[in-house]
């Protein structure tokens, strides 16, 4: 009885919101007019005008005039296959701001993705700690988030993998799930004795259930700030094979070959073979010296939707006809 006396008013409160919103927003009344038509202050009603954004009753959409953007995202898609590109602008001379437009546009669509029972996994990165702090509350029940992979011994706050499970599961109203391990252990028999241990092994077991997901997309040679996982000695022999890039530590060469490290017997991650069974891949990327990396991985197969700016997208297009014309070149030659 008590629960559904709860849910009874906050039902009403949220219809409350919802008519607020519908005569601010629809039909262009002022906070003030609002307050006399409801005979409630003014205060109350922008209190109420920031709550229906907060809880996502309102969604606020920031249509850029400039369709560059659009031409970008269908140029690559069109190029690519990958279902869903989106192309956000680079504010001049802001990086920050950058990140931050790709981290909010990623965002929104992993909040309109959210379903009931998904499990919801992540992976590390600049940018995806951005988002999750950007993620609207859900009001989809059932929903587990989990990490990808295991931590990383590097300092370093957005490199931590459970506290942004924790921030992303609070932020969308989700359980955590959580993996108190590195993401490279010594030898492949501790890894394999590590899986079979409770709570672990349940983590483990979930990467083969993974309904969304959100990725970063690292550097090979990293770029500066950048974390790598695995760790930076292993890195030379990743370049002389060809790597460009890596996502959850599978790395991969600029025509999306996967490229071994040596260390897949060692790694507490997610594979490529889960991976592919992912229903929605969602990476976020930003910076034109990440170019070739974000081309490798739309070449992988994986991706299923890609959040980056206007600079990388244009240089991945220049670097994408370049590579066509030379092609045509060499069959003209034979």
């Amino acid at each position: 009885m008590k629960a559904s006396a709860e849910n009874a008013r906050k039902g009403r409160f949220d219809g409350a919101l919802v008519q607020v919103a519908h005569l601010y927003y629809d039909e262009n009344l002022s906070q003030q007019e609002i307050a006399d038509r409801l005979k409630v202050s003014r205060s109350l009603i922008a209190q109420y005008l920031q709550r229906a954004k907060d809880s996502g009753i309102v969604r606020i959409q920031i249509v850029d005039p400039d369709n560059t953007c659009a031409e970008l995202a269908a140029a690559i898609k069109d190029a690519t296959g990958v279902r869903q590109i989106t192309v956000v602008s680079n504010p001049r001379g802001s990086e920050a701001l950058t990140s931050r437009a790709v981290a909010e546009a990623a965002a929104g669509f992993i909040t309109d993705q959210l379903r009931d029972g998904d499990t919801f996994g992540l992976a590390w990165g600049r940018t995806i700690s951005m988002m999750v702090d950007l993620l609207k509350p859900s009001h989809v029940p059932g929903v587990d988030v989990l990490p990808l992979m295991g931590e990383c011994g590097h300092s370093g706050l957005y490199s931590q993998m459970n506290q942004l499970v924790m921030r992303a599961a609070g932020q969308i109203h989700a359980r955590a799930q959580f993996l108190s391990l590195p993401m490279v252990v010594s030898s492949s028999t501790l890894r394999a004795q590590l899986a079979k241990e409770a709570g672990i092994r349940e983590v483990i077991a979930r990467w083969d259930k993974v309904n969304l997901a959100c990725v970063g997309i690292g550097v090979v040679p990293p770029v500066p700030g950048m974390v790598v996982y695995i760790g930076e000695e292993h890195l030379p022999r990743l370049t002389r094979a060809g790597a460009v890039g890596d996502v959850c530590g599978i790395y991969y060469d600029r025509e999306g070959r996967i490229v071994k490290s040596g260390l897949e017997d060692r790694i507490i991650g997610i594979t490529v073979k889960q991976l592919k069974t992912v229903d929605c891949l969602v990476a976020v990327a930003f910076g034109e010296d990440k170019a070739d990396s974000v081309m490798g991985a739309l070449r992988t197969g994986l991706l299923s939707a890609l959040f980056i700016d206007k600079a990388m997208a244009e240089r991945i297009l220049a670097k994408m006809r370049s590579a066509g014309i030379r092609k045509d070149k060499a069959r003209k030659k034979h």
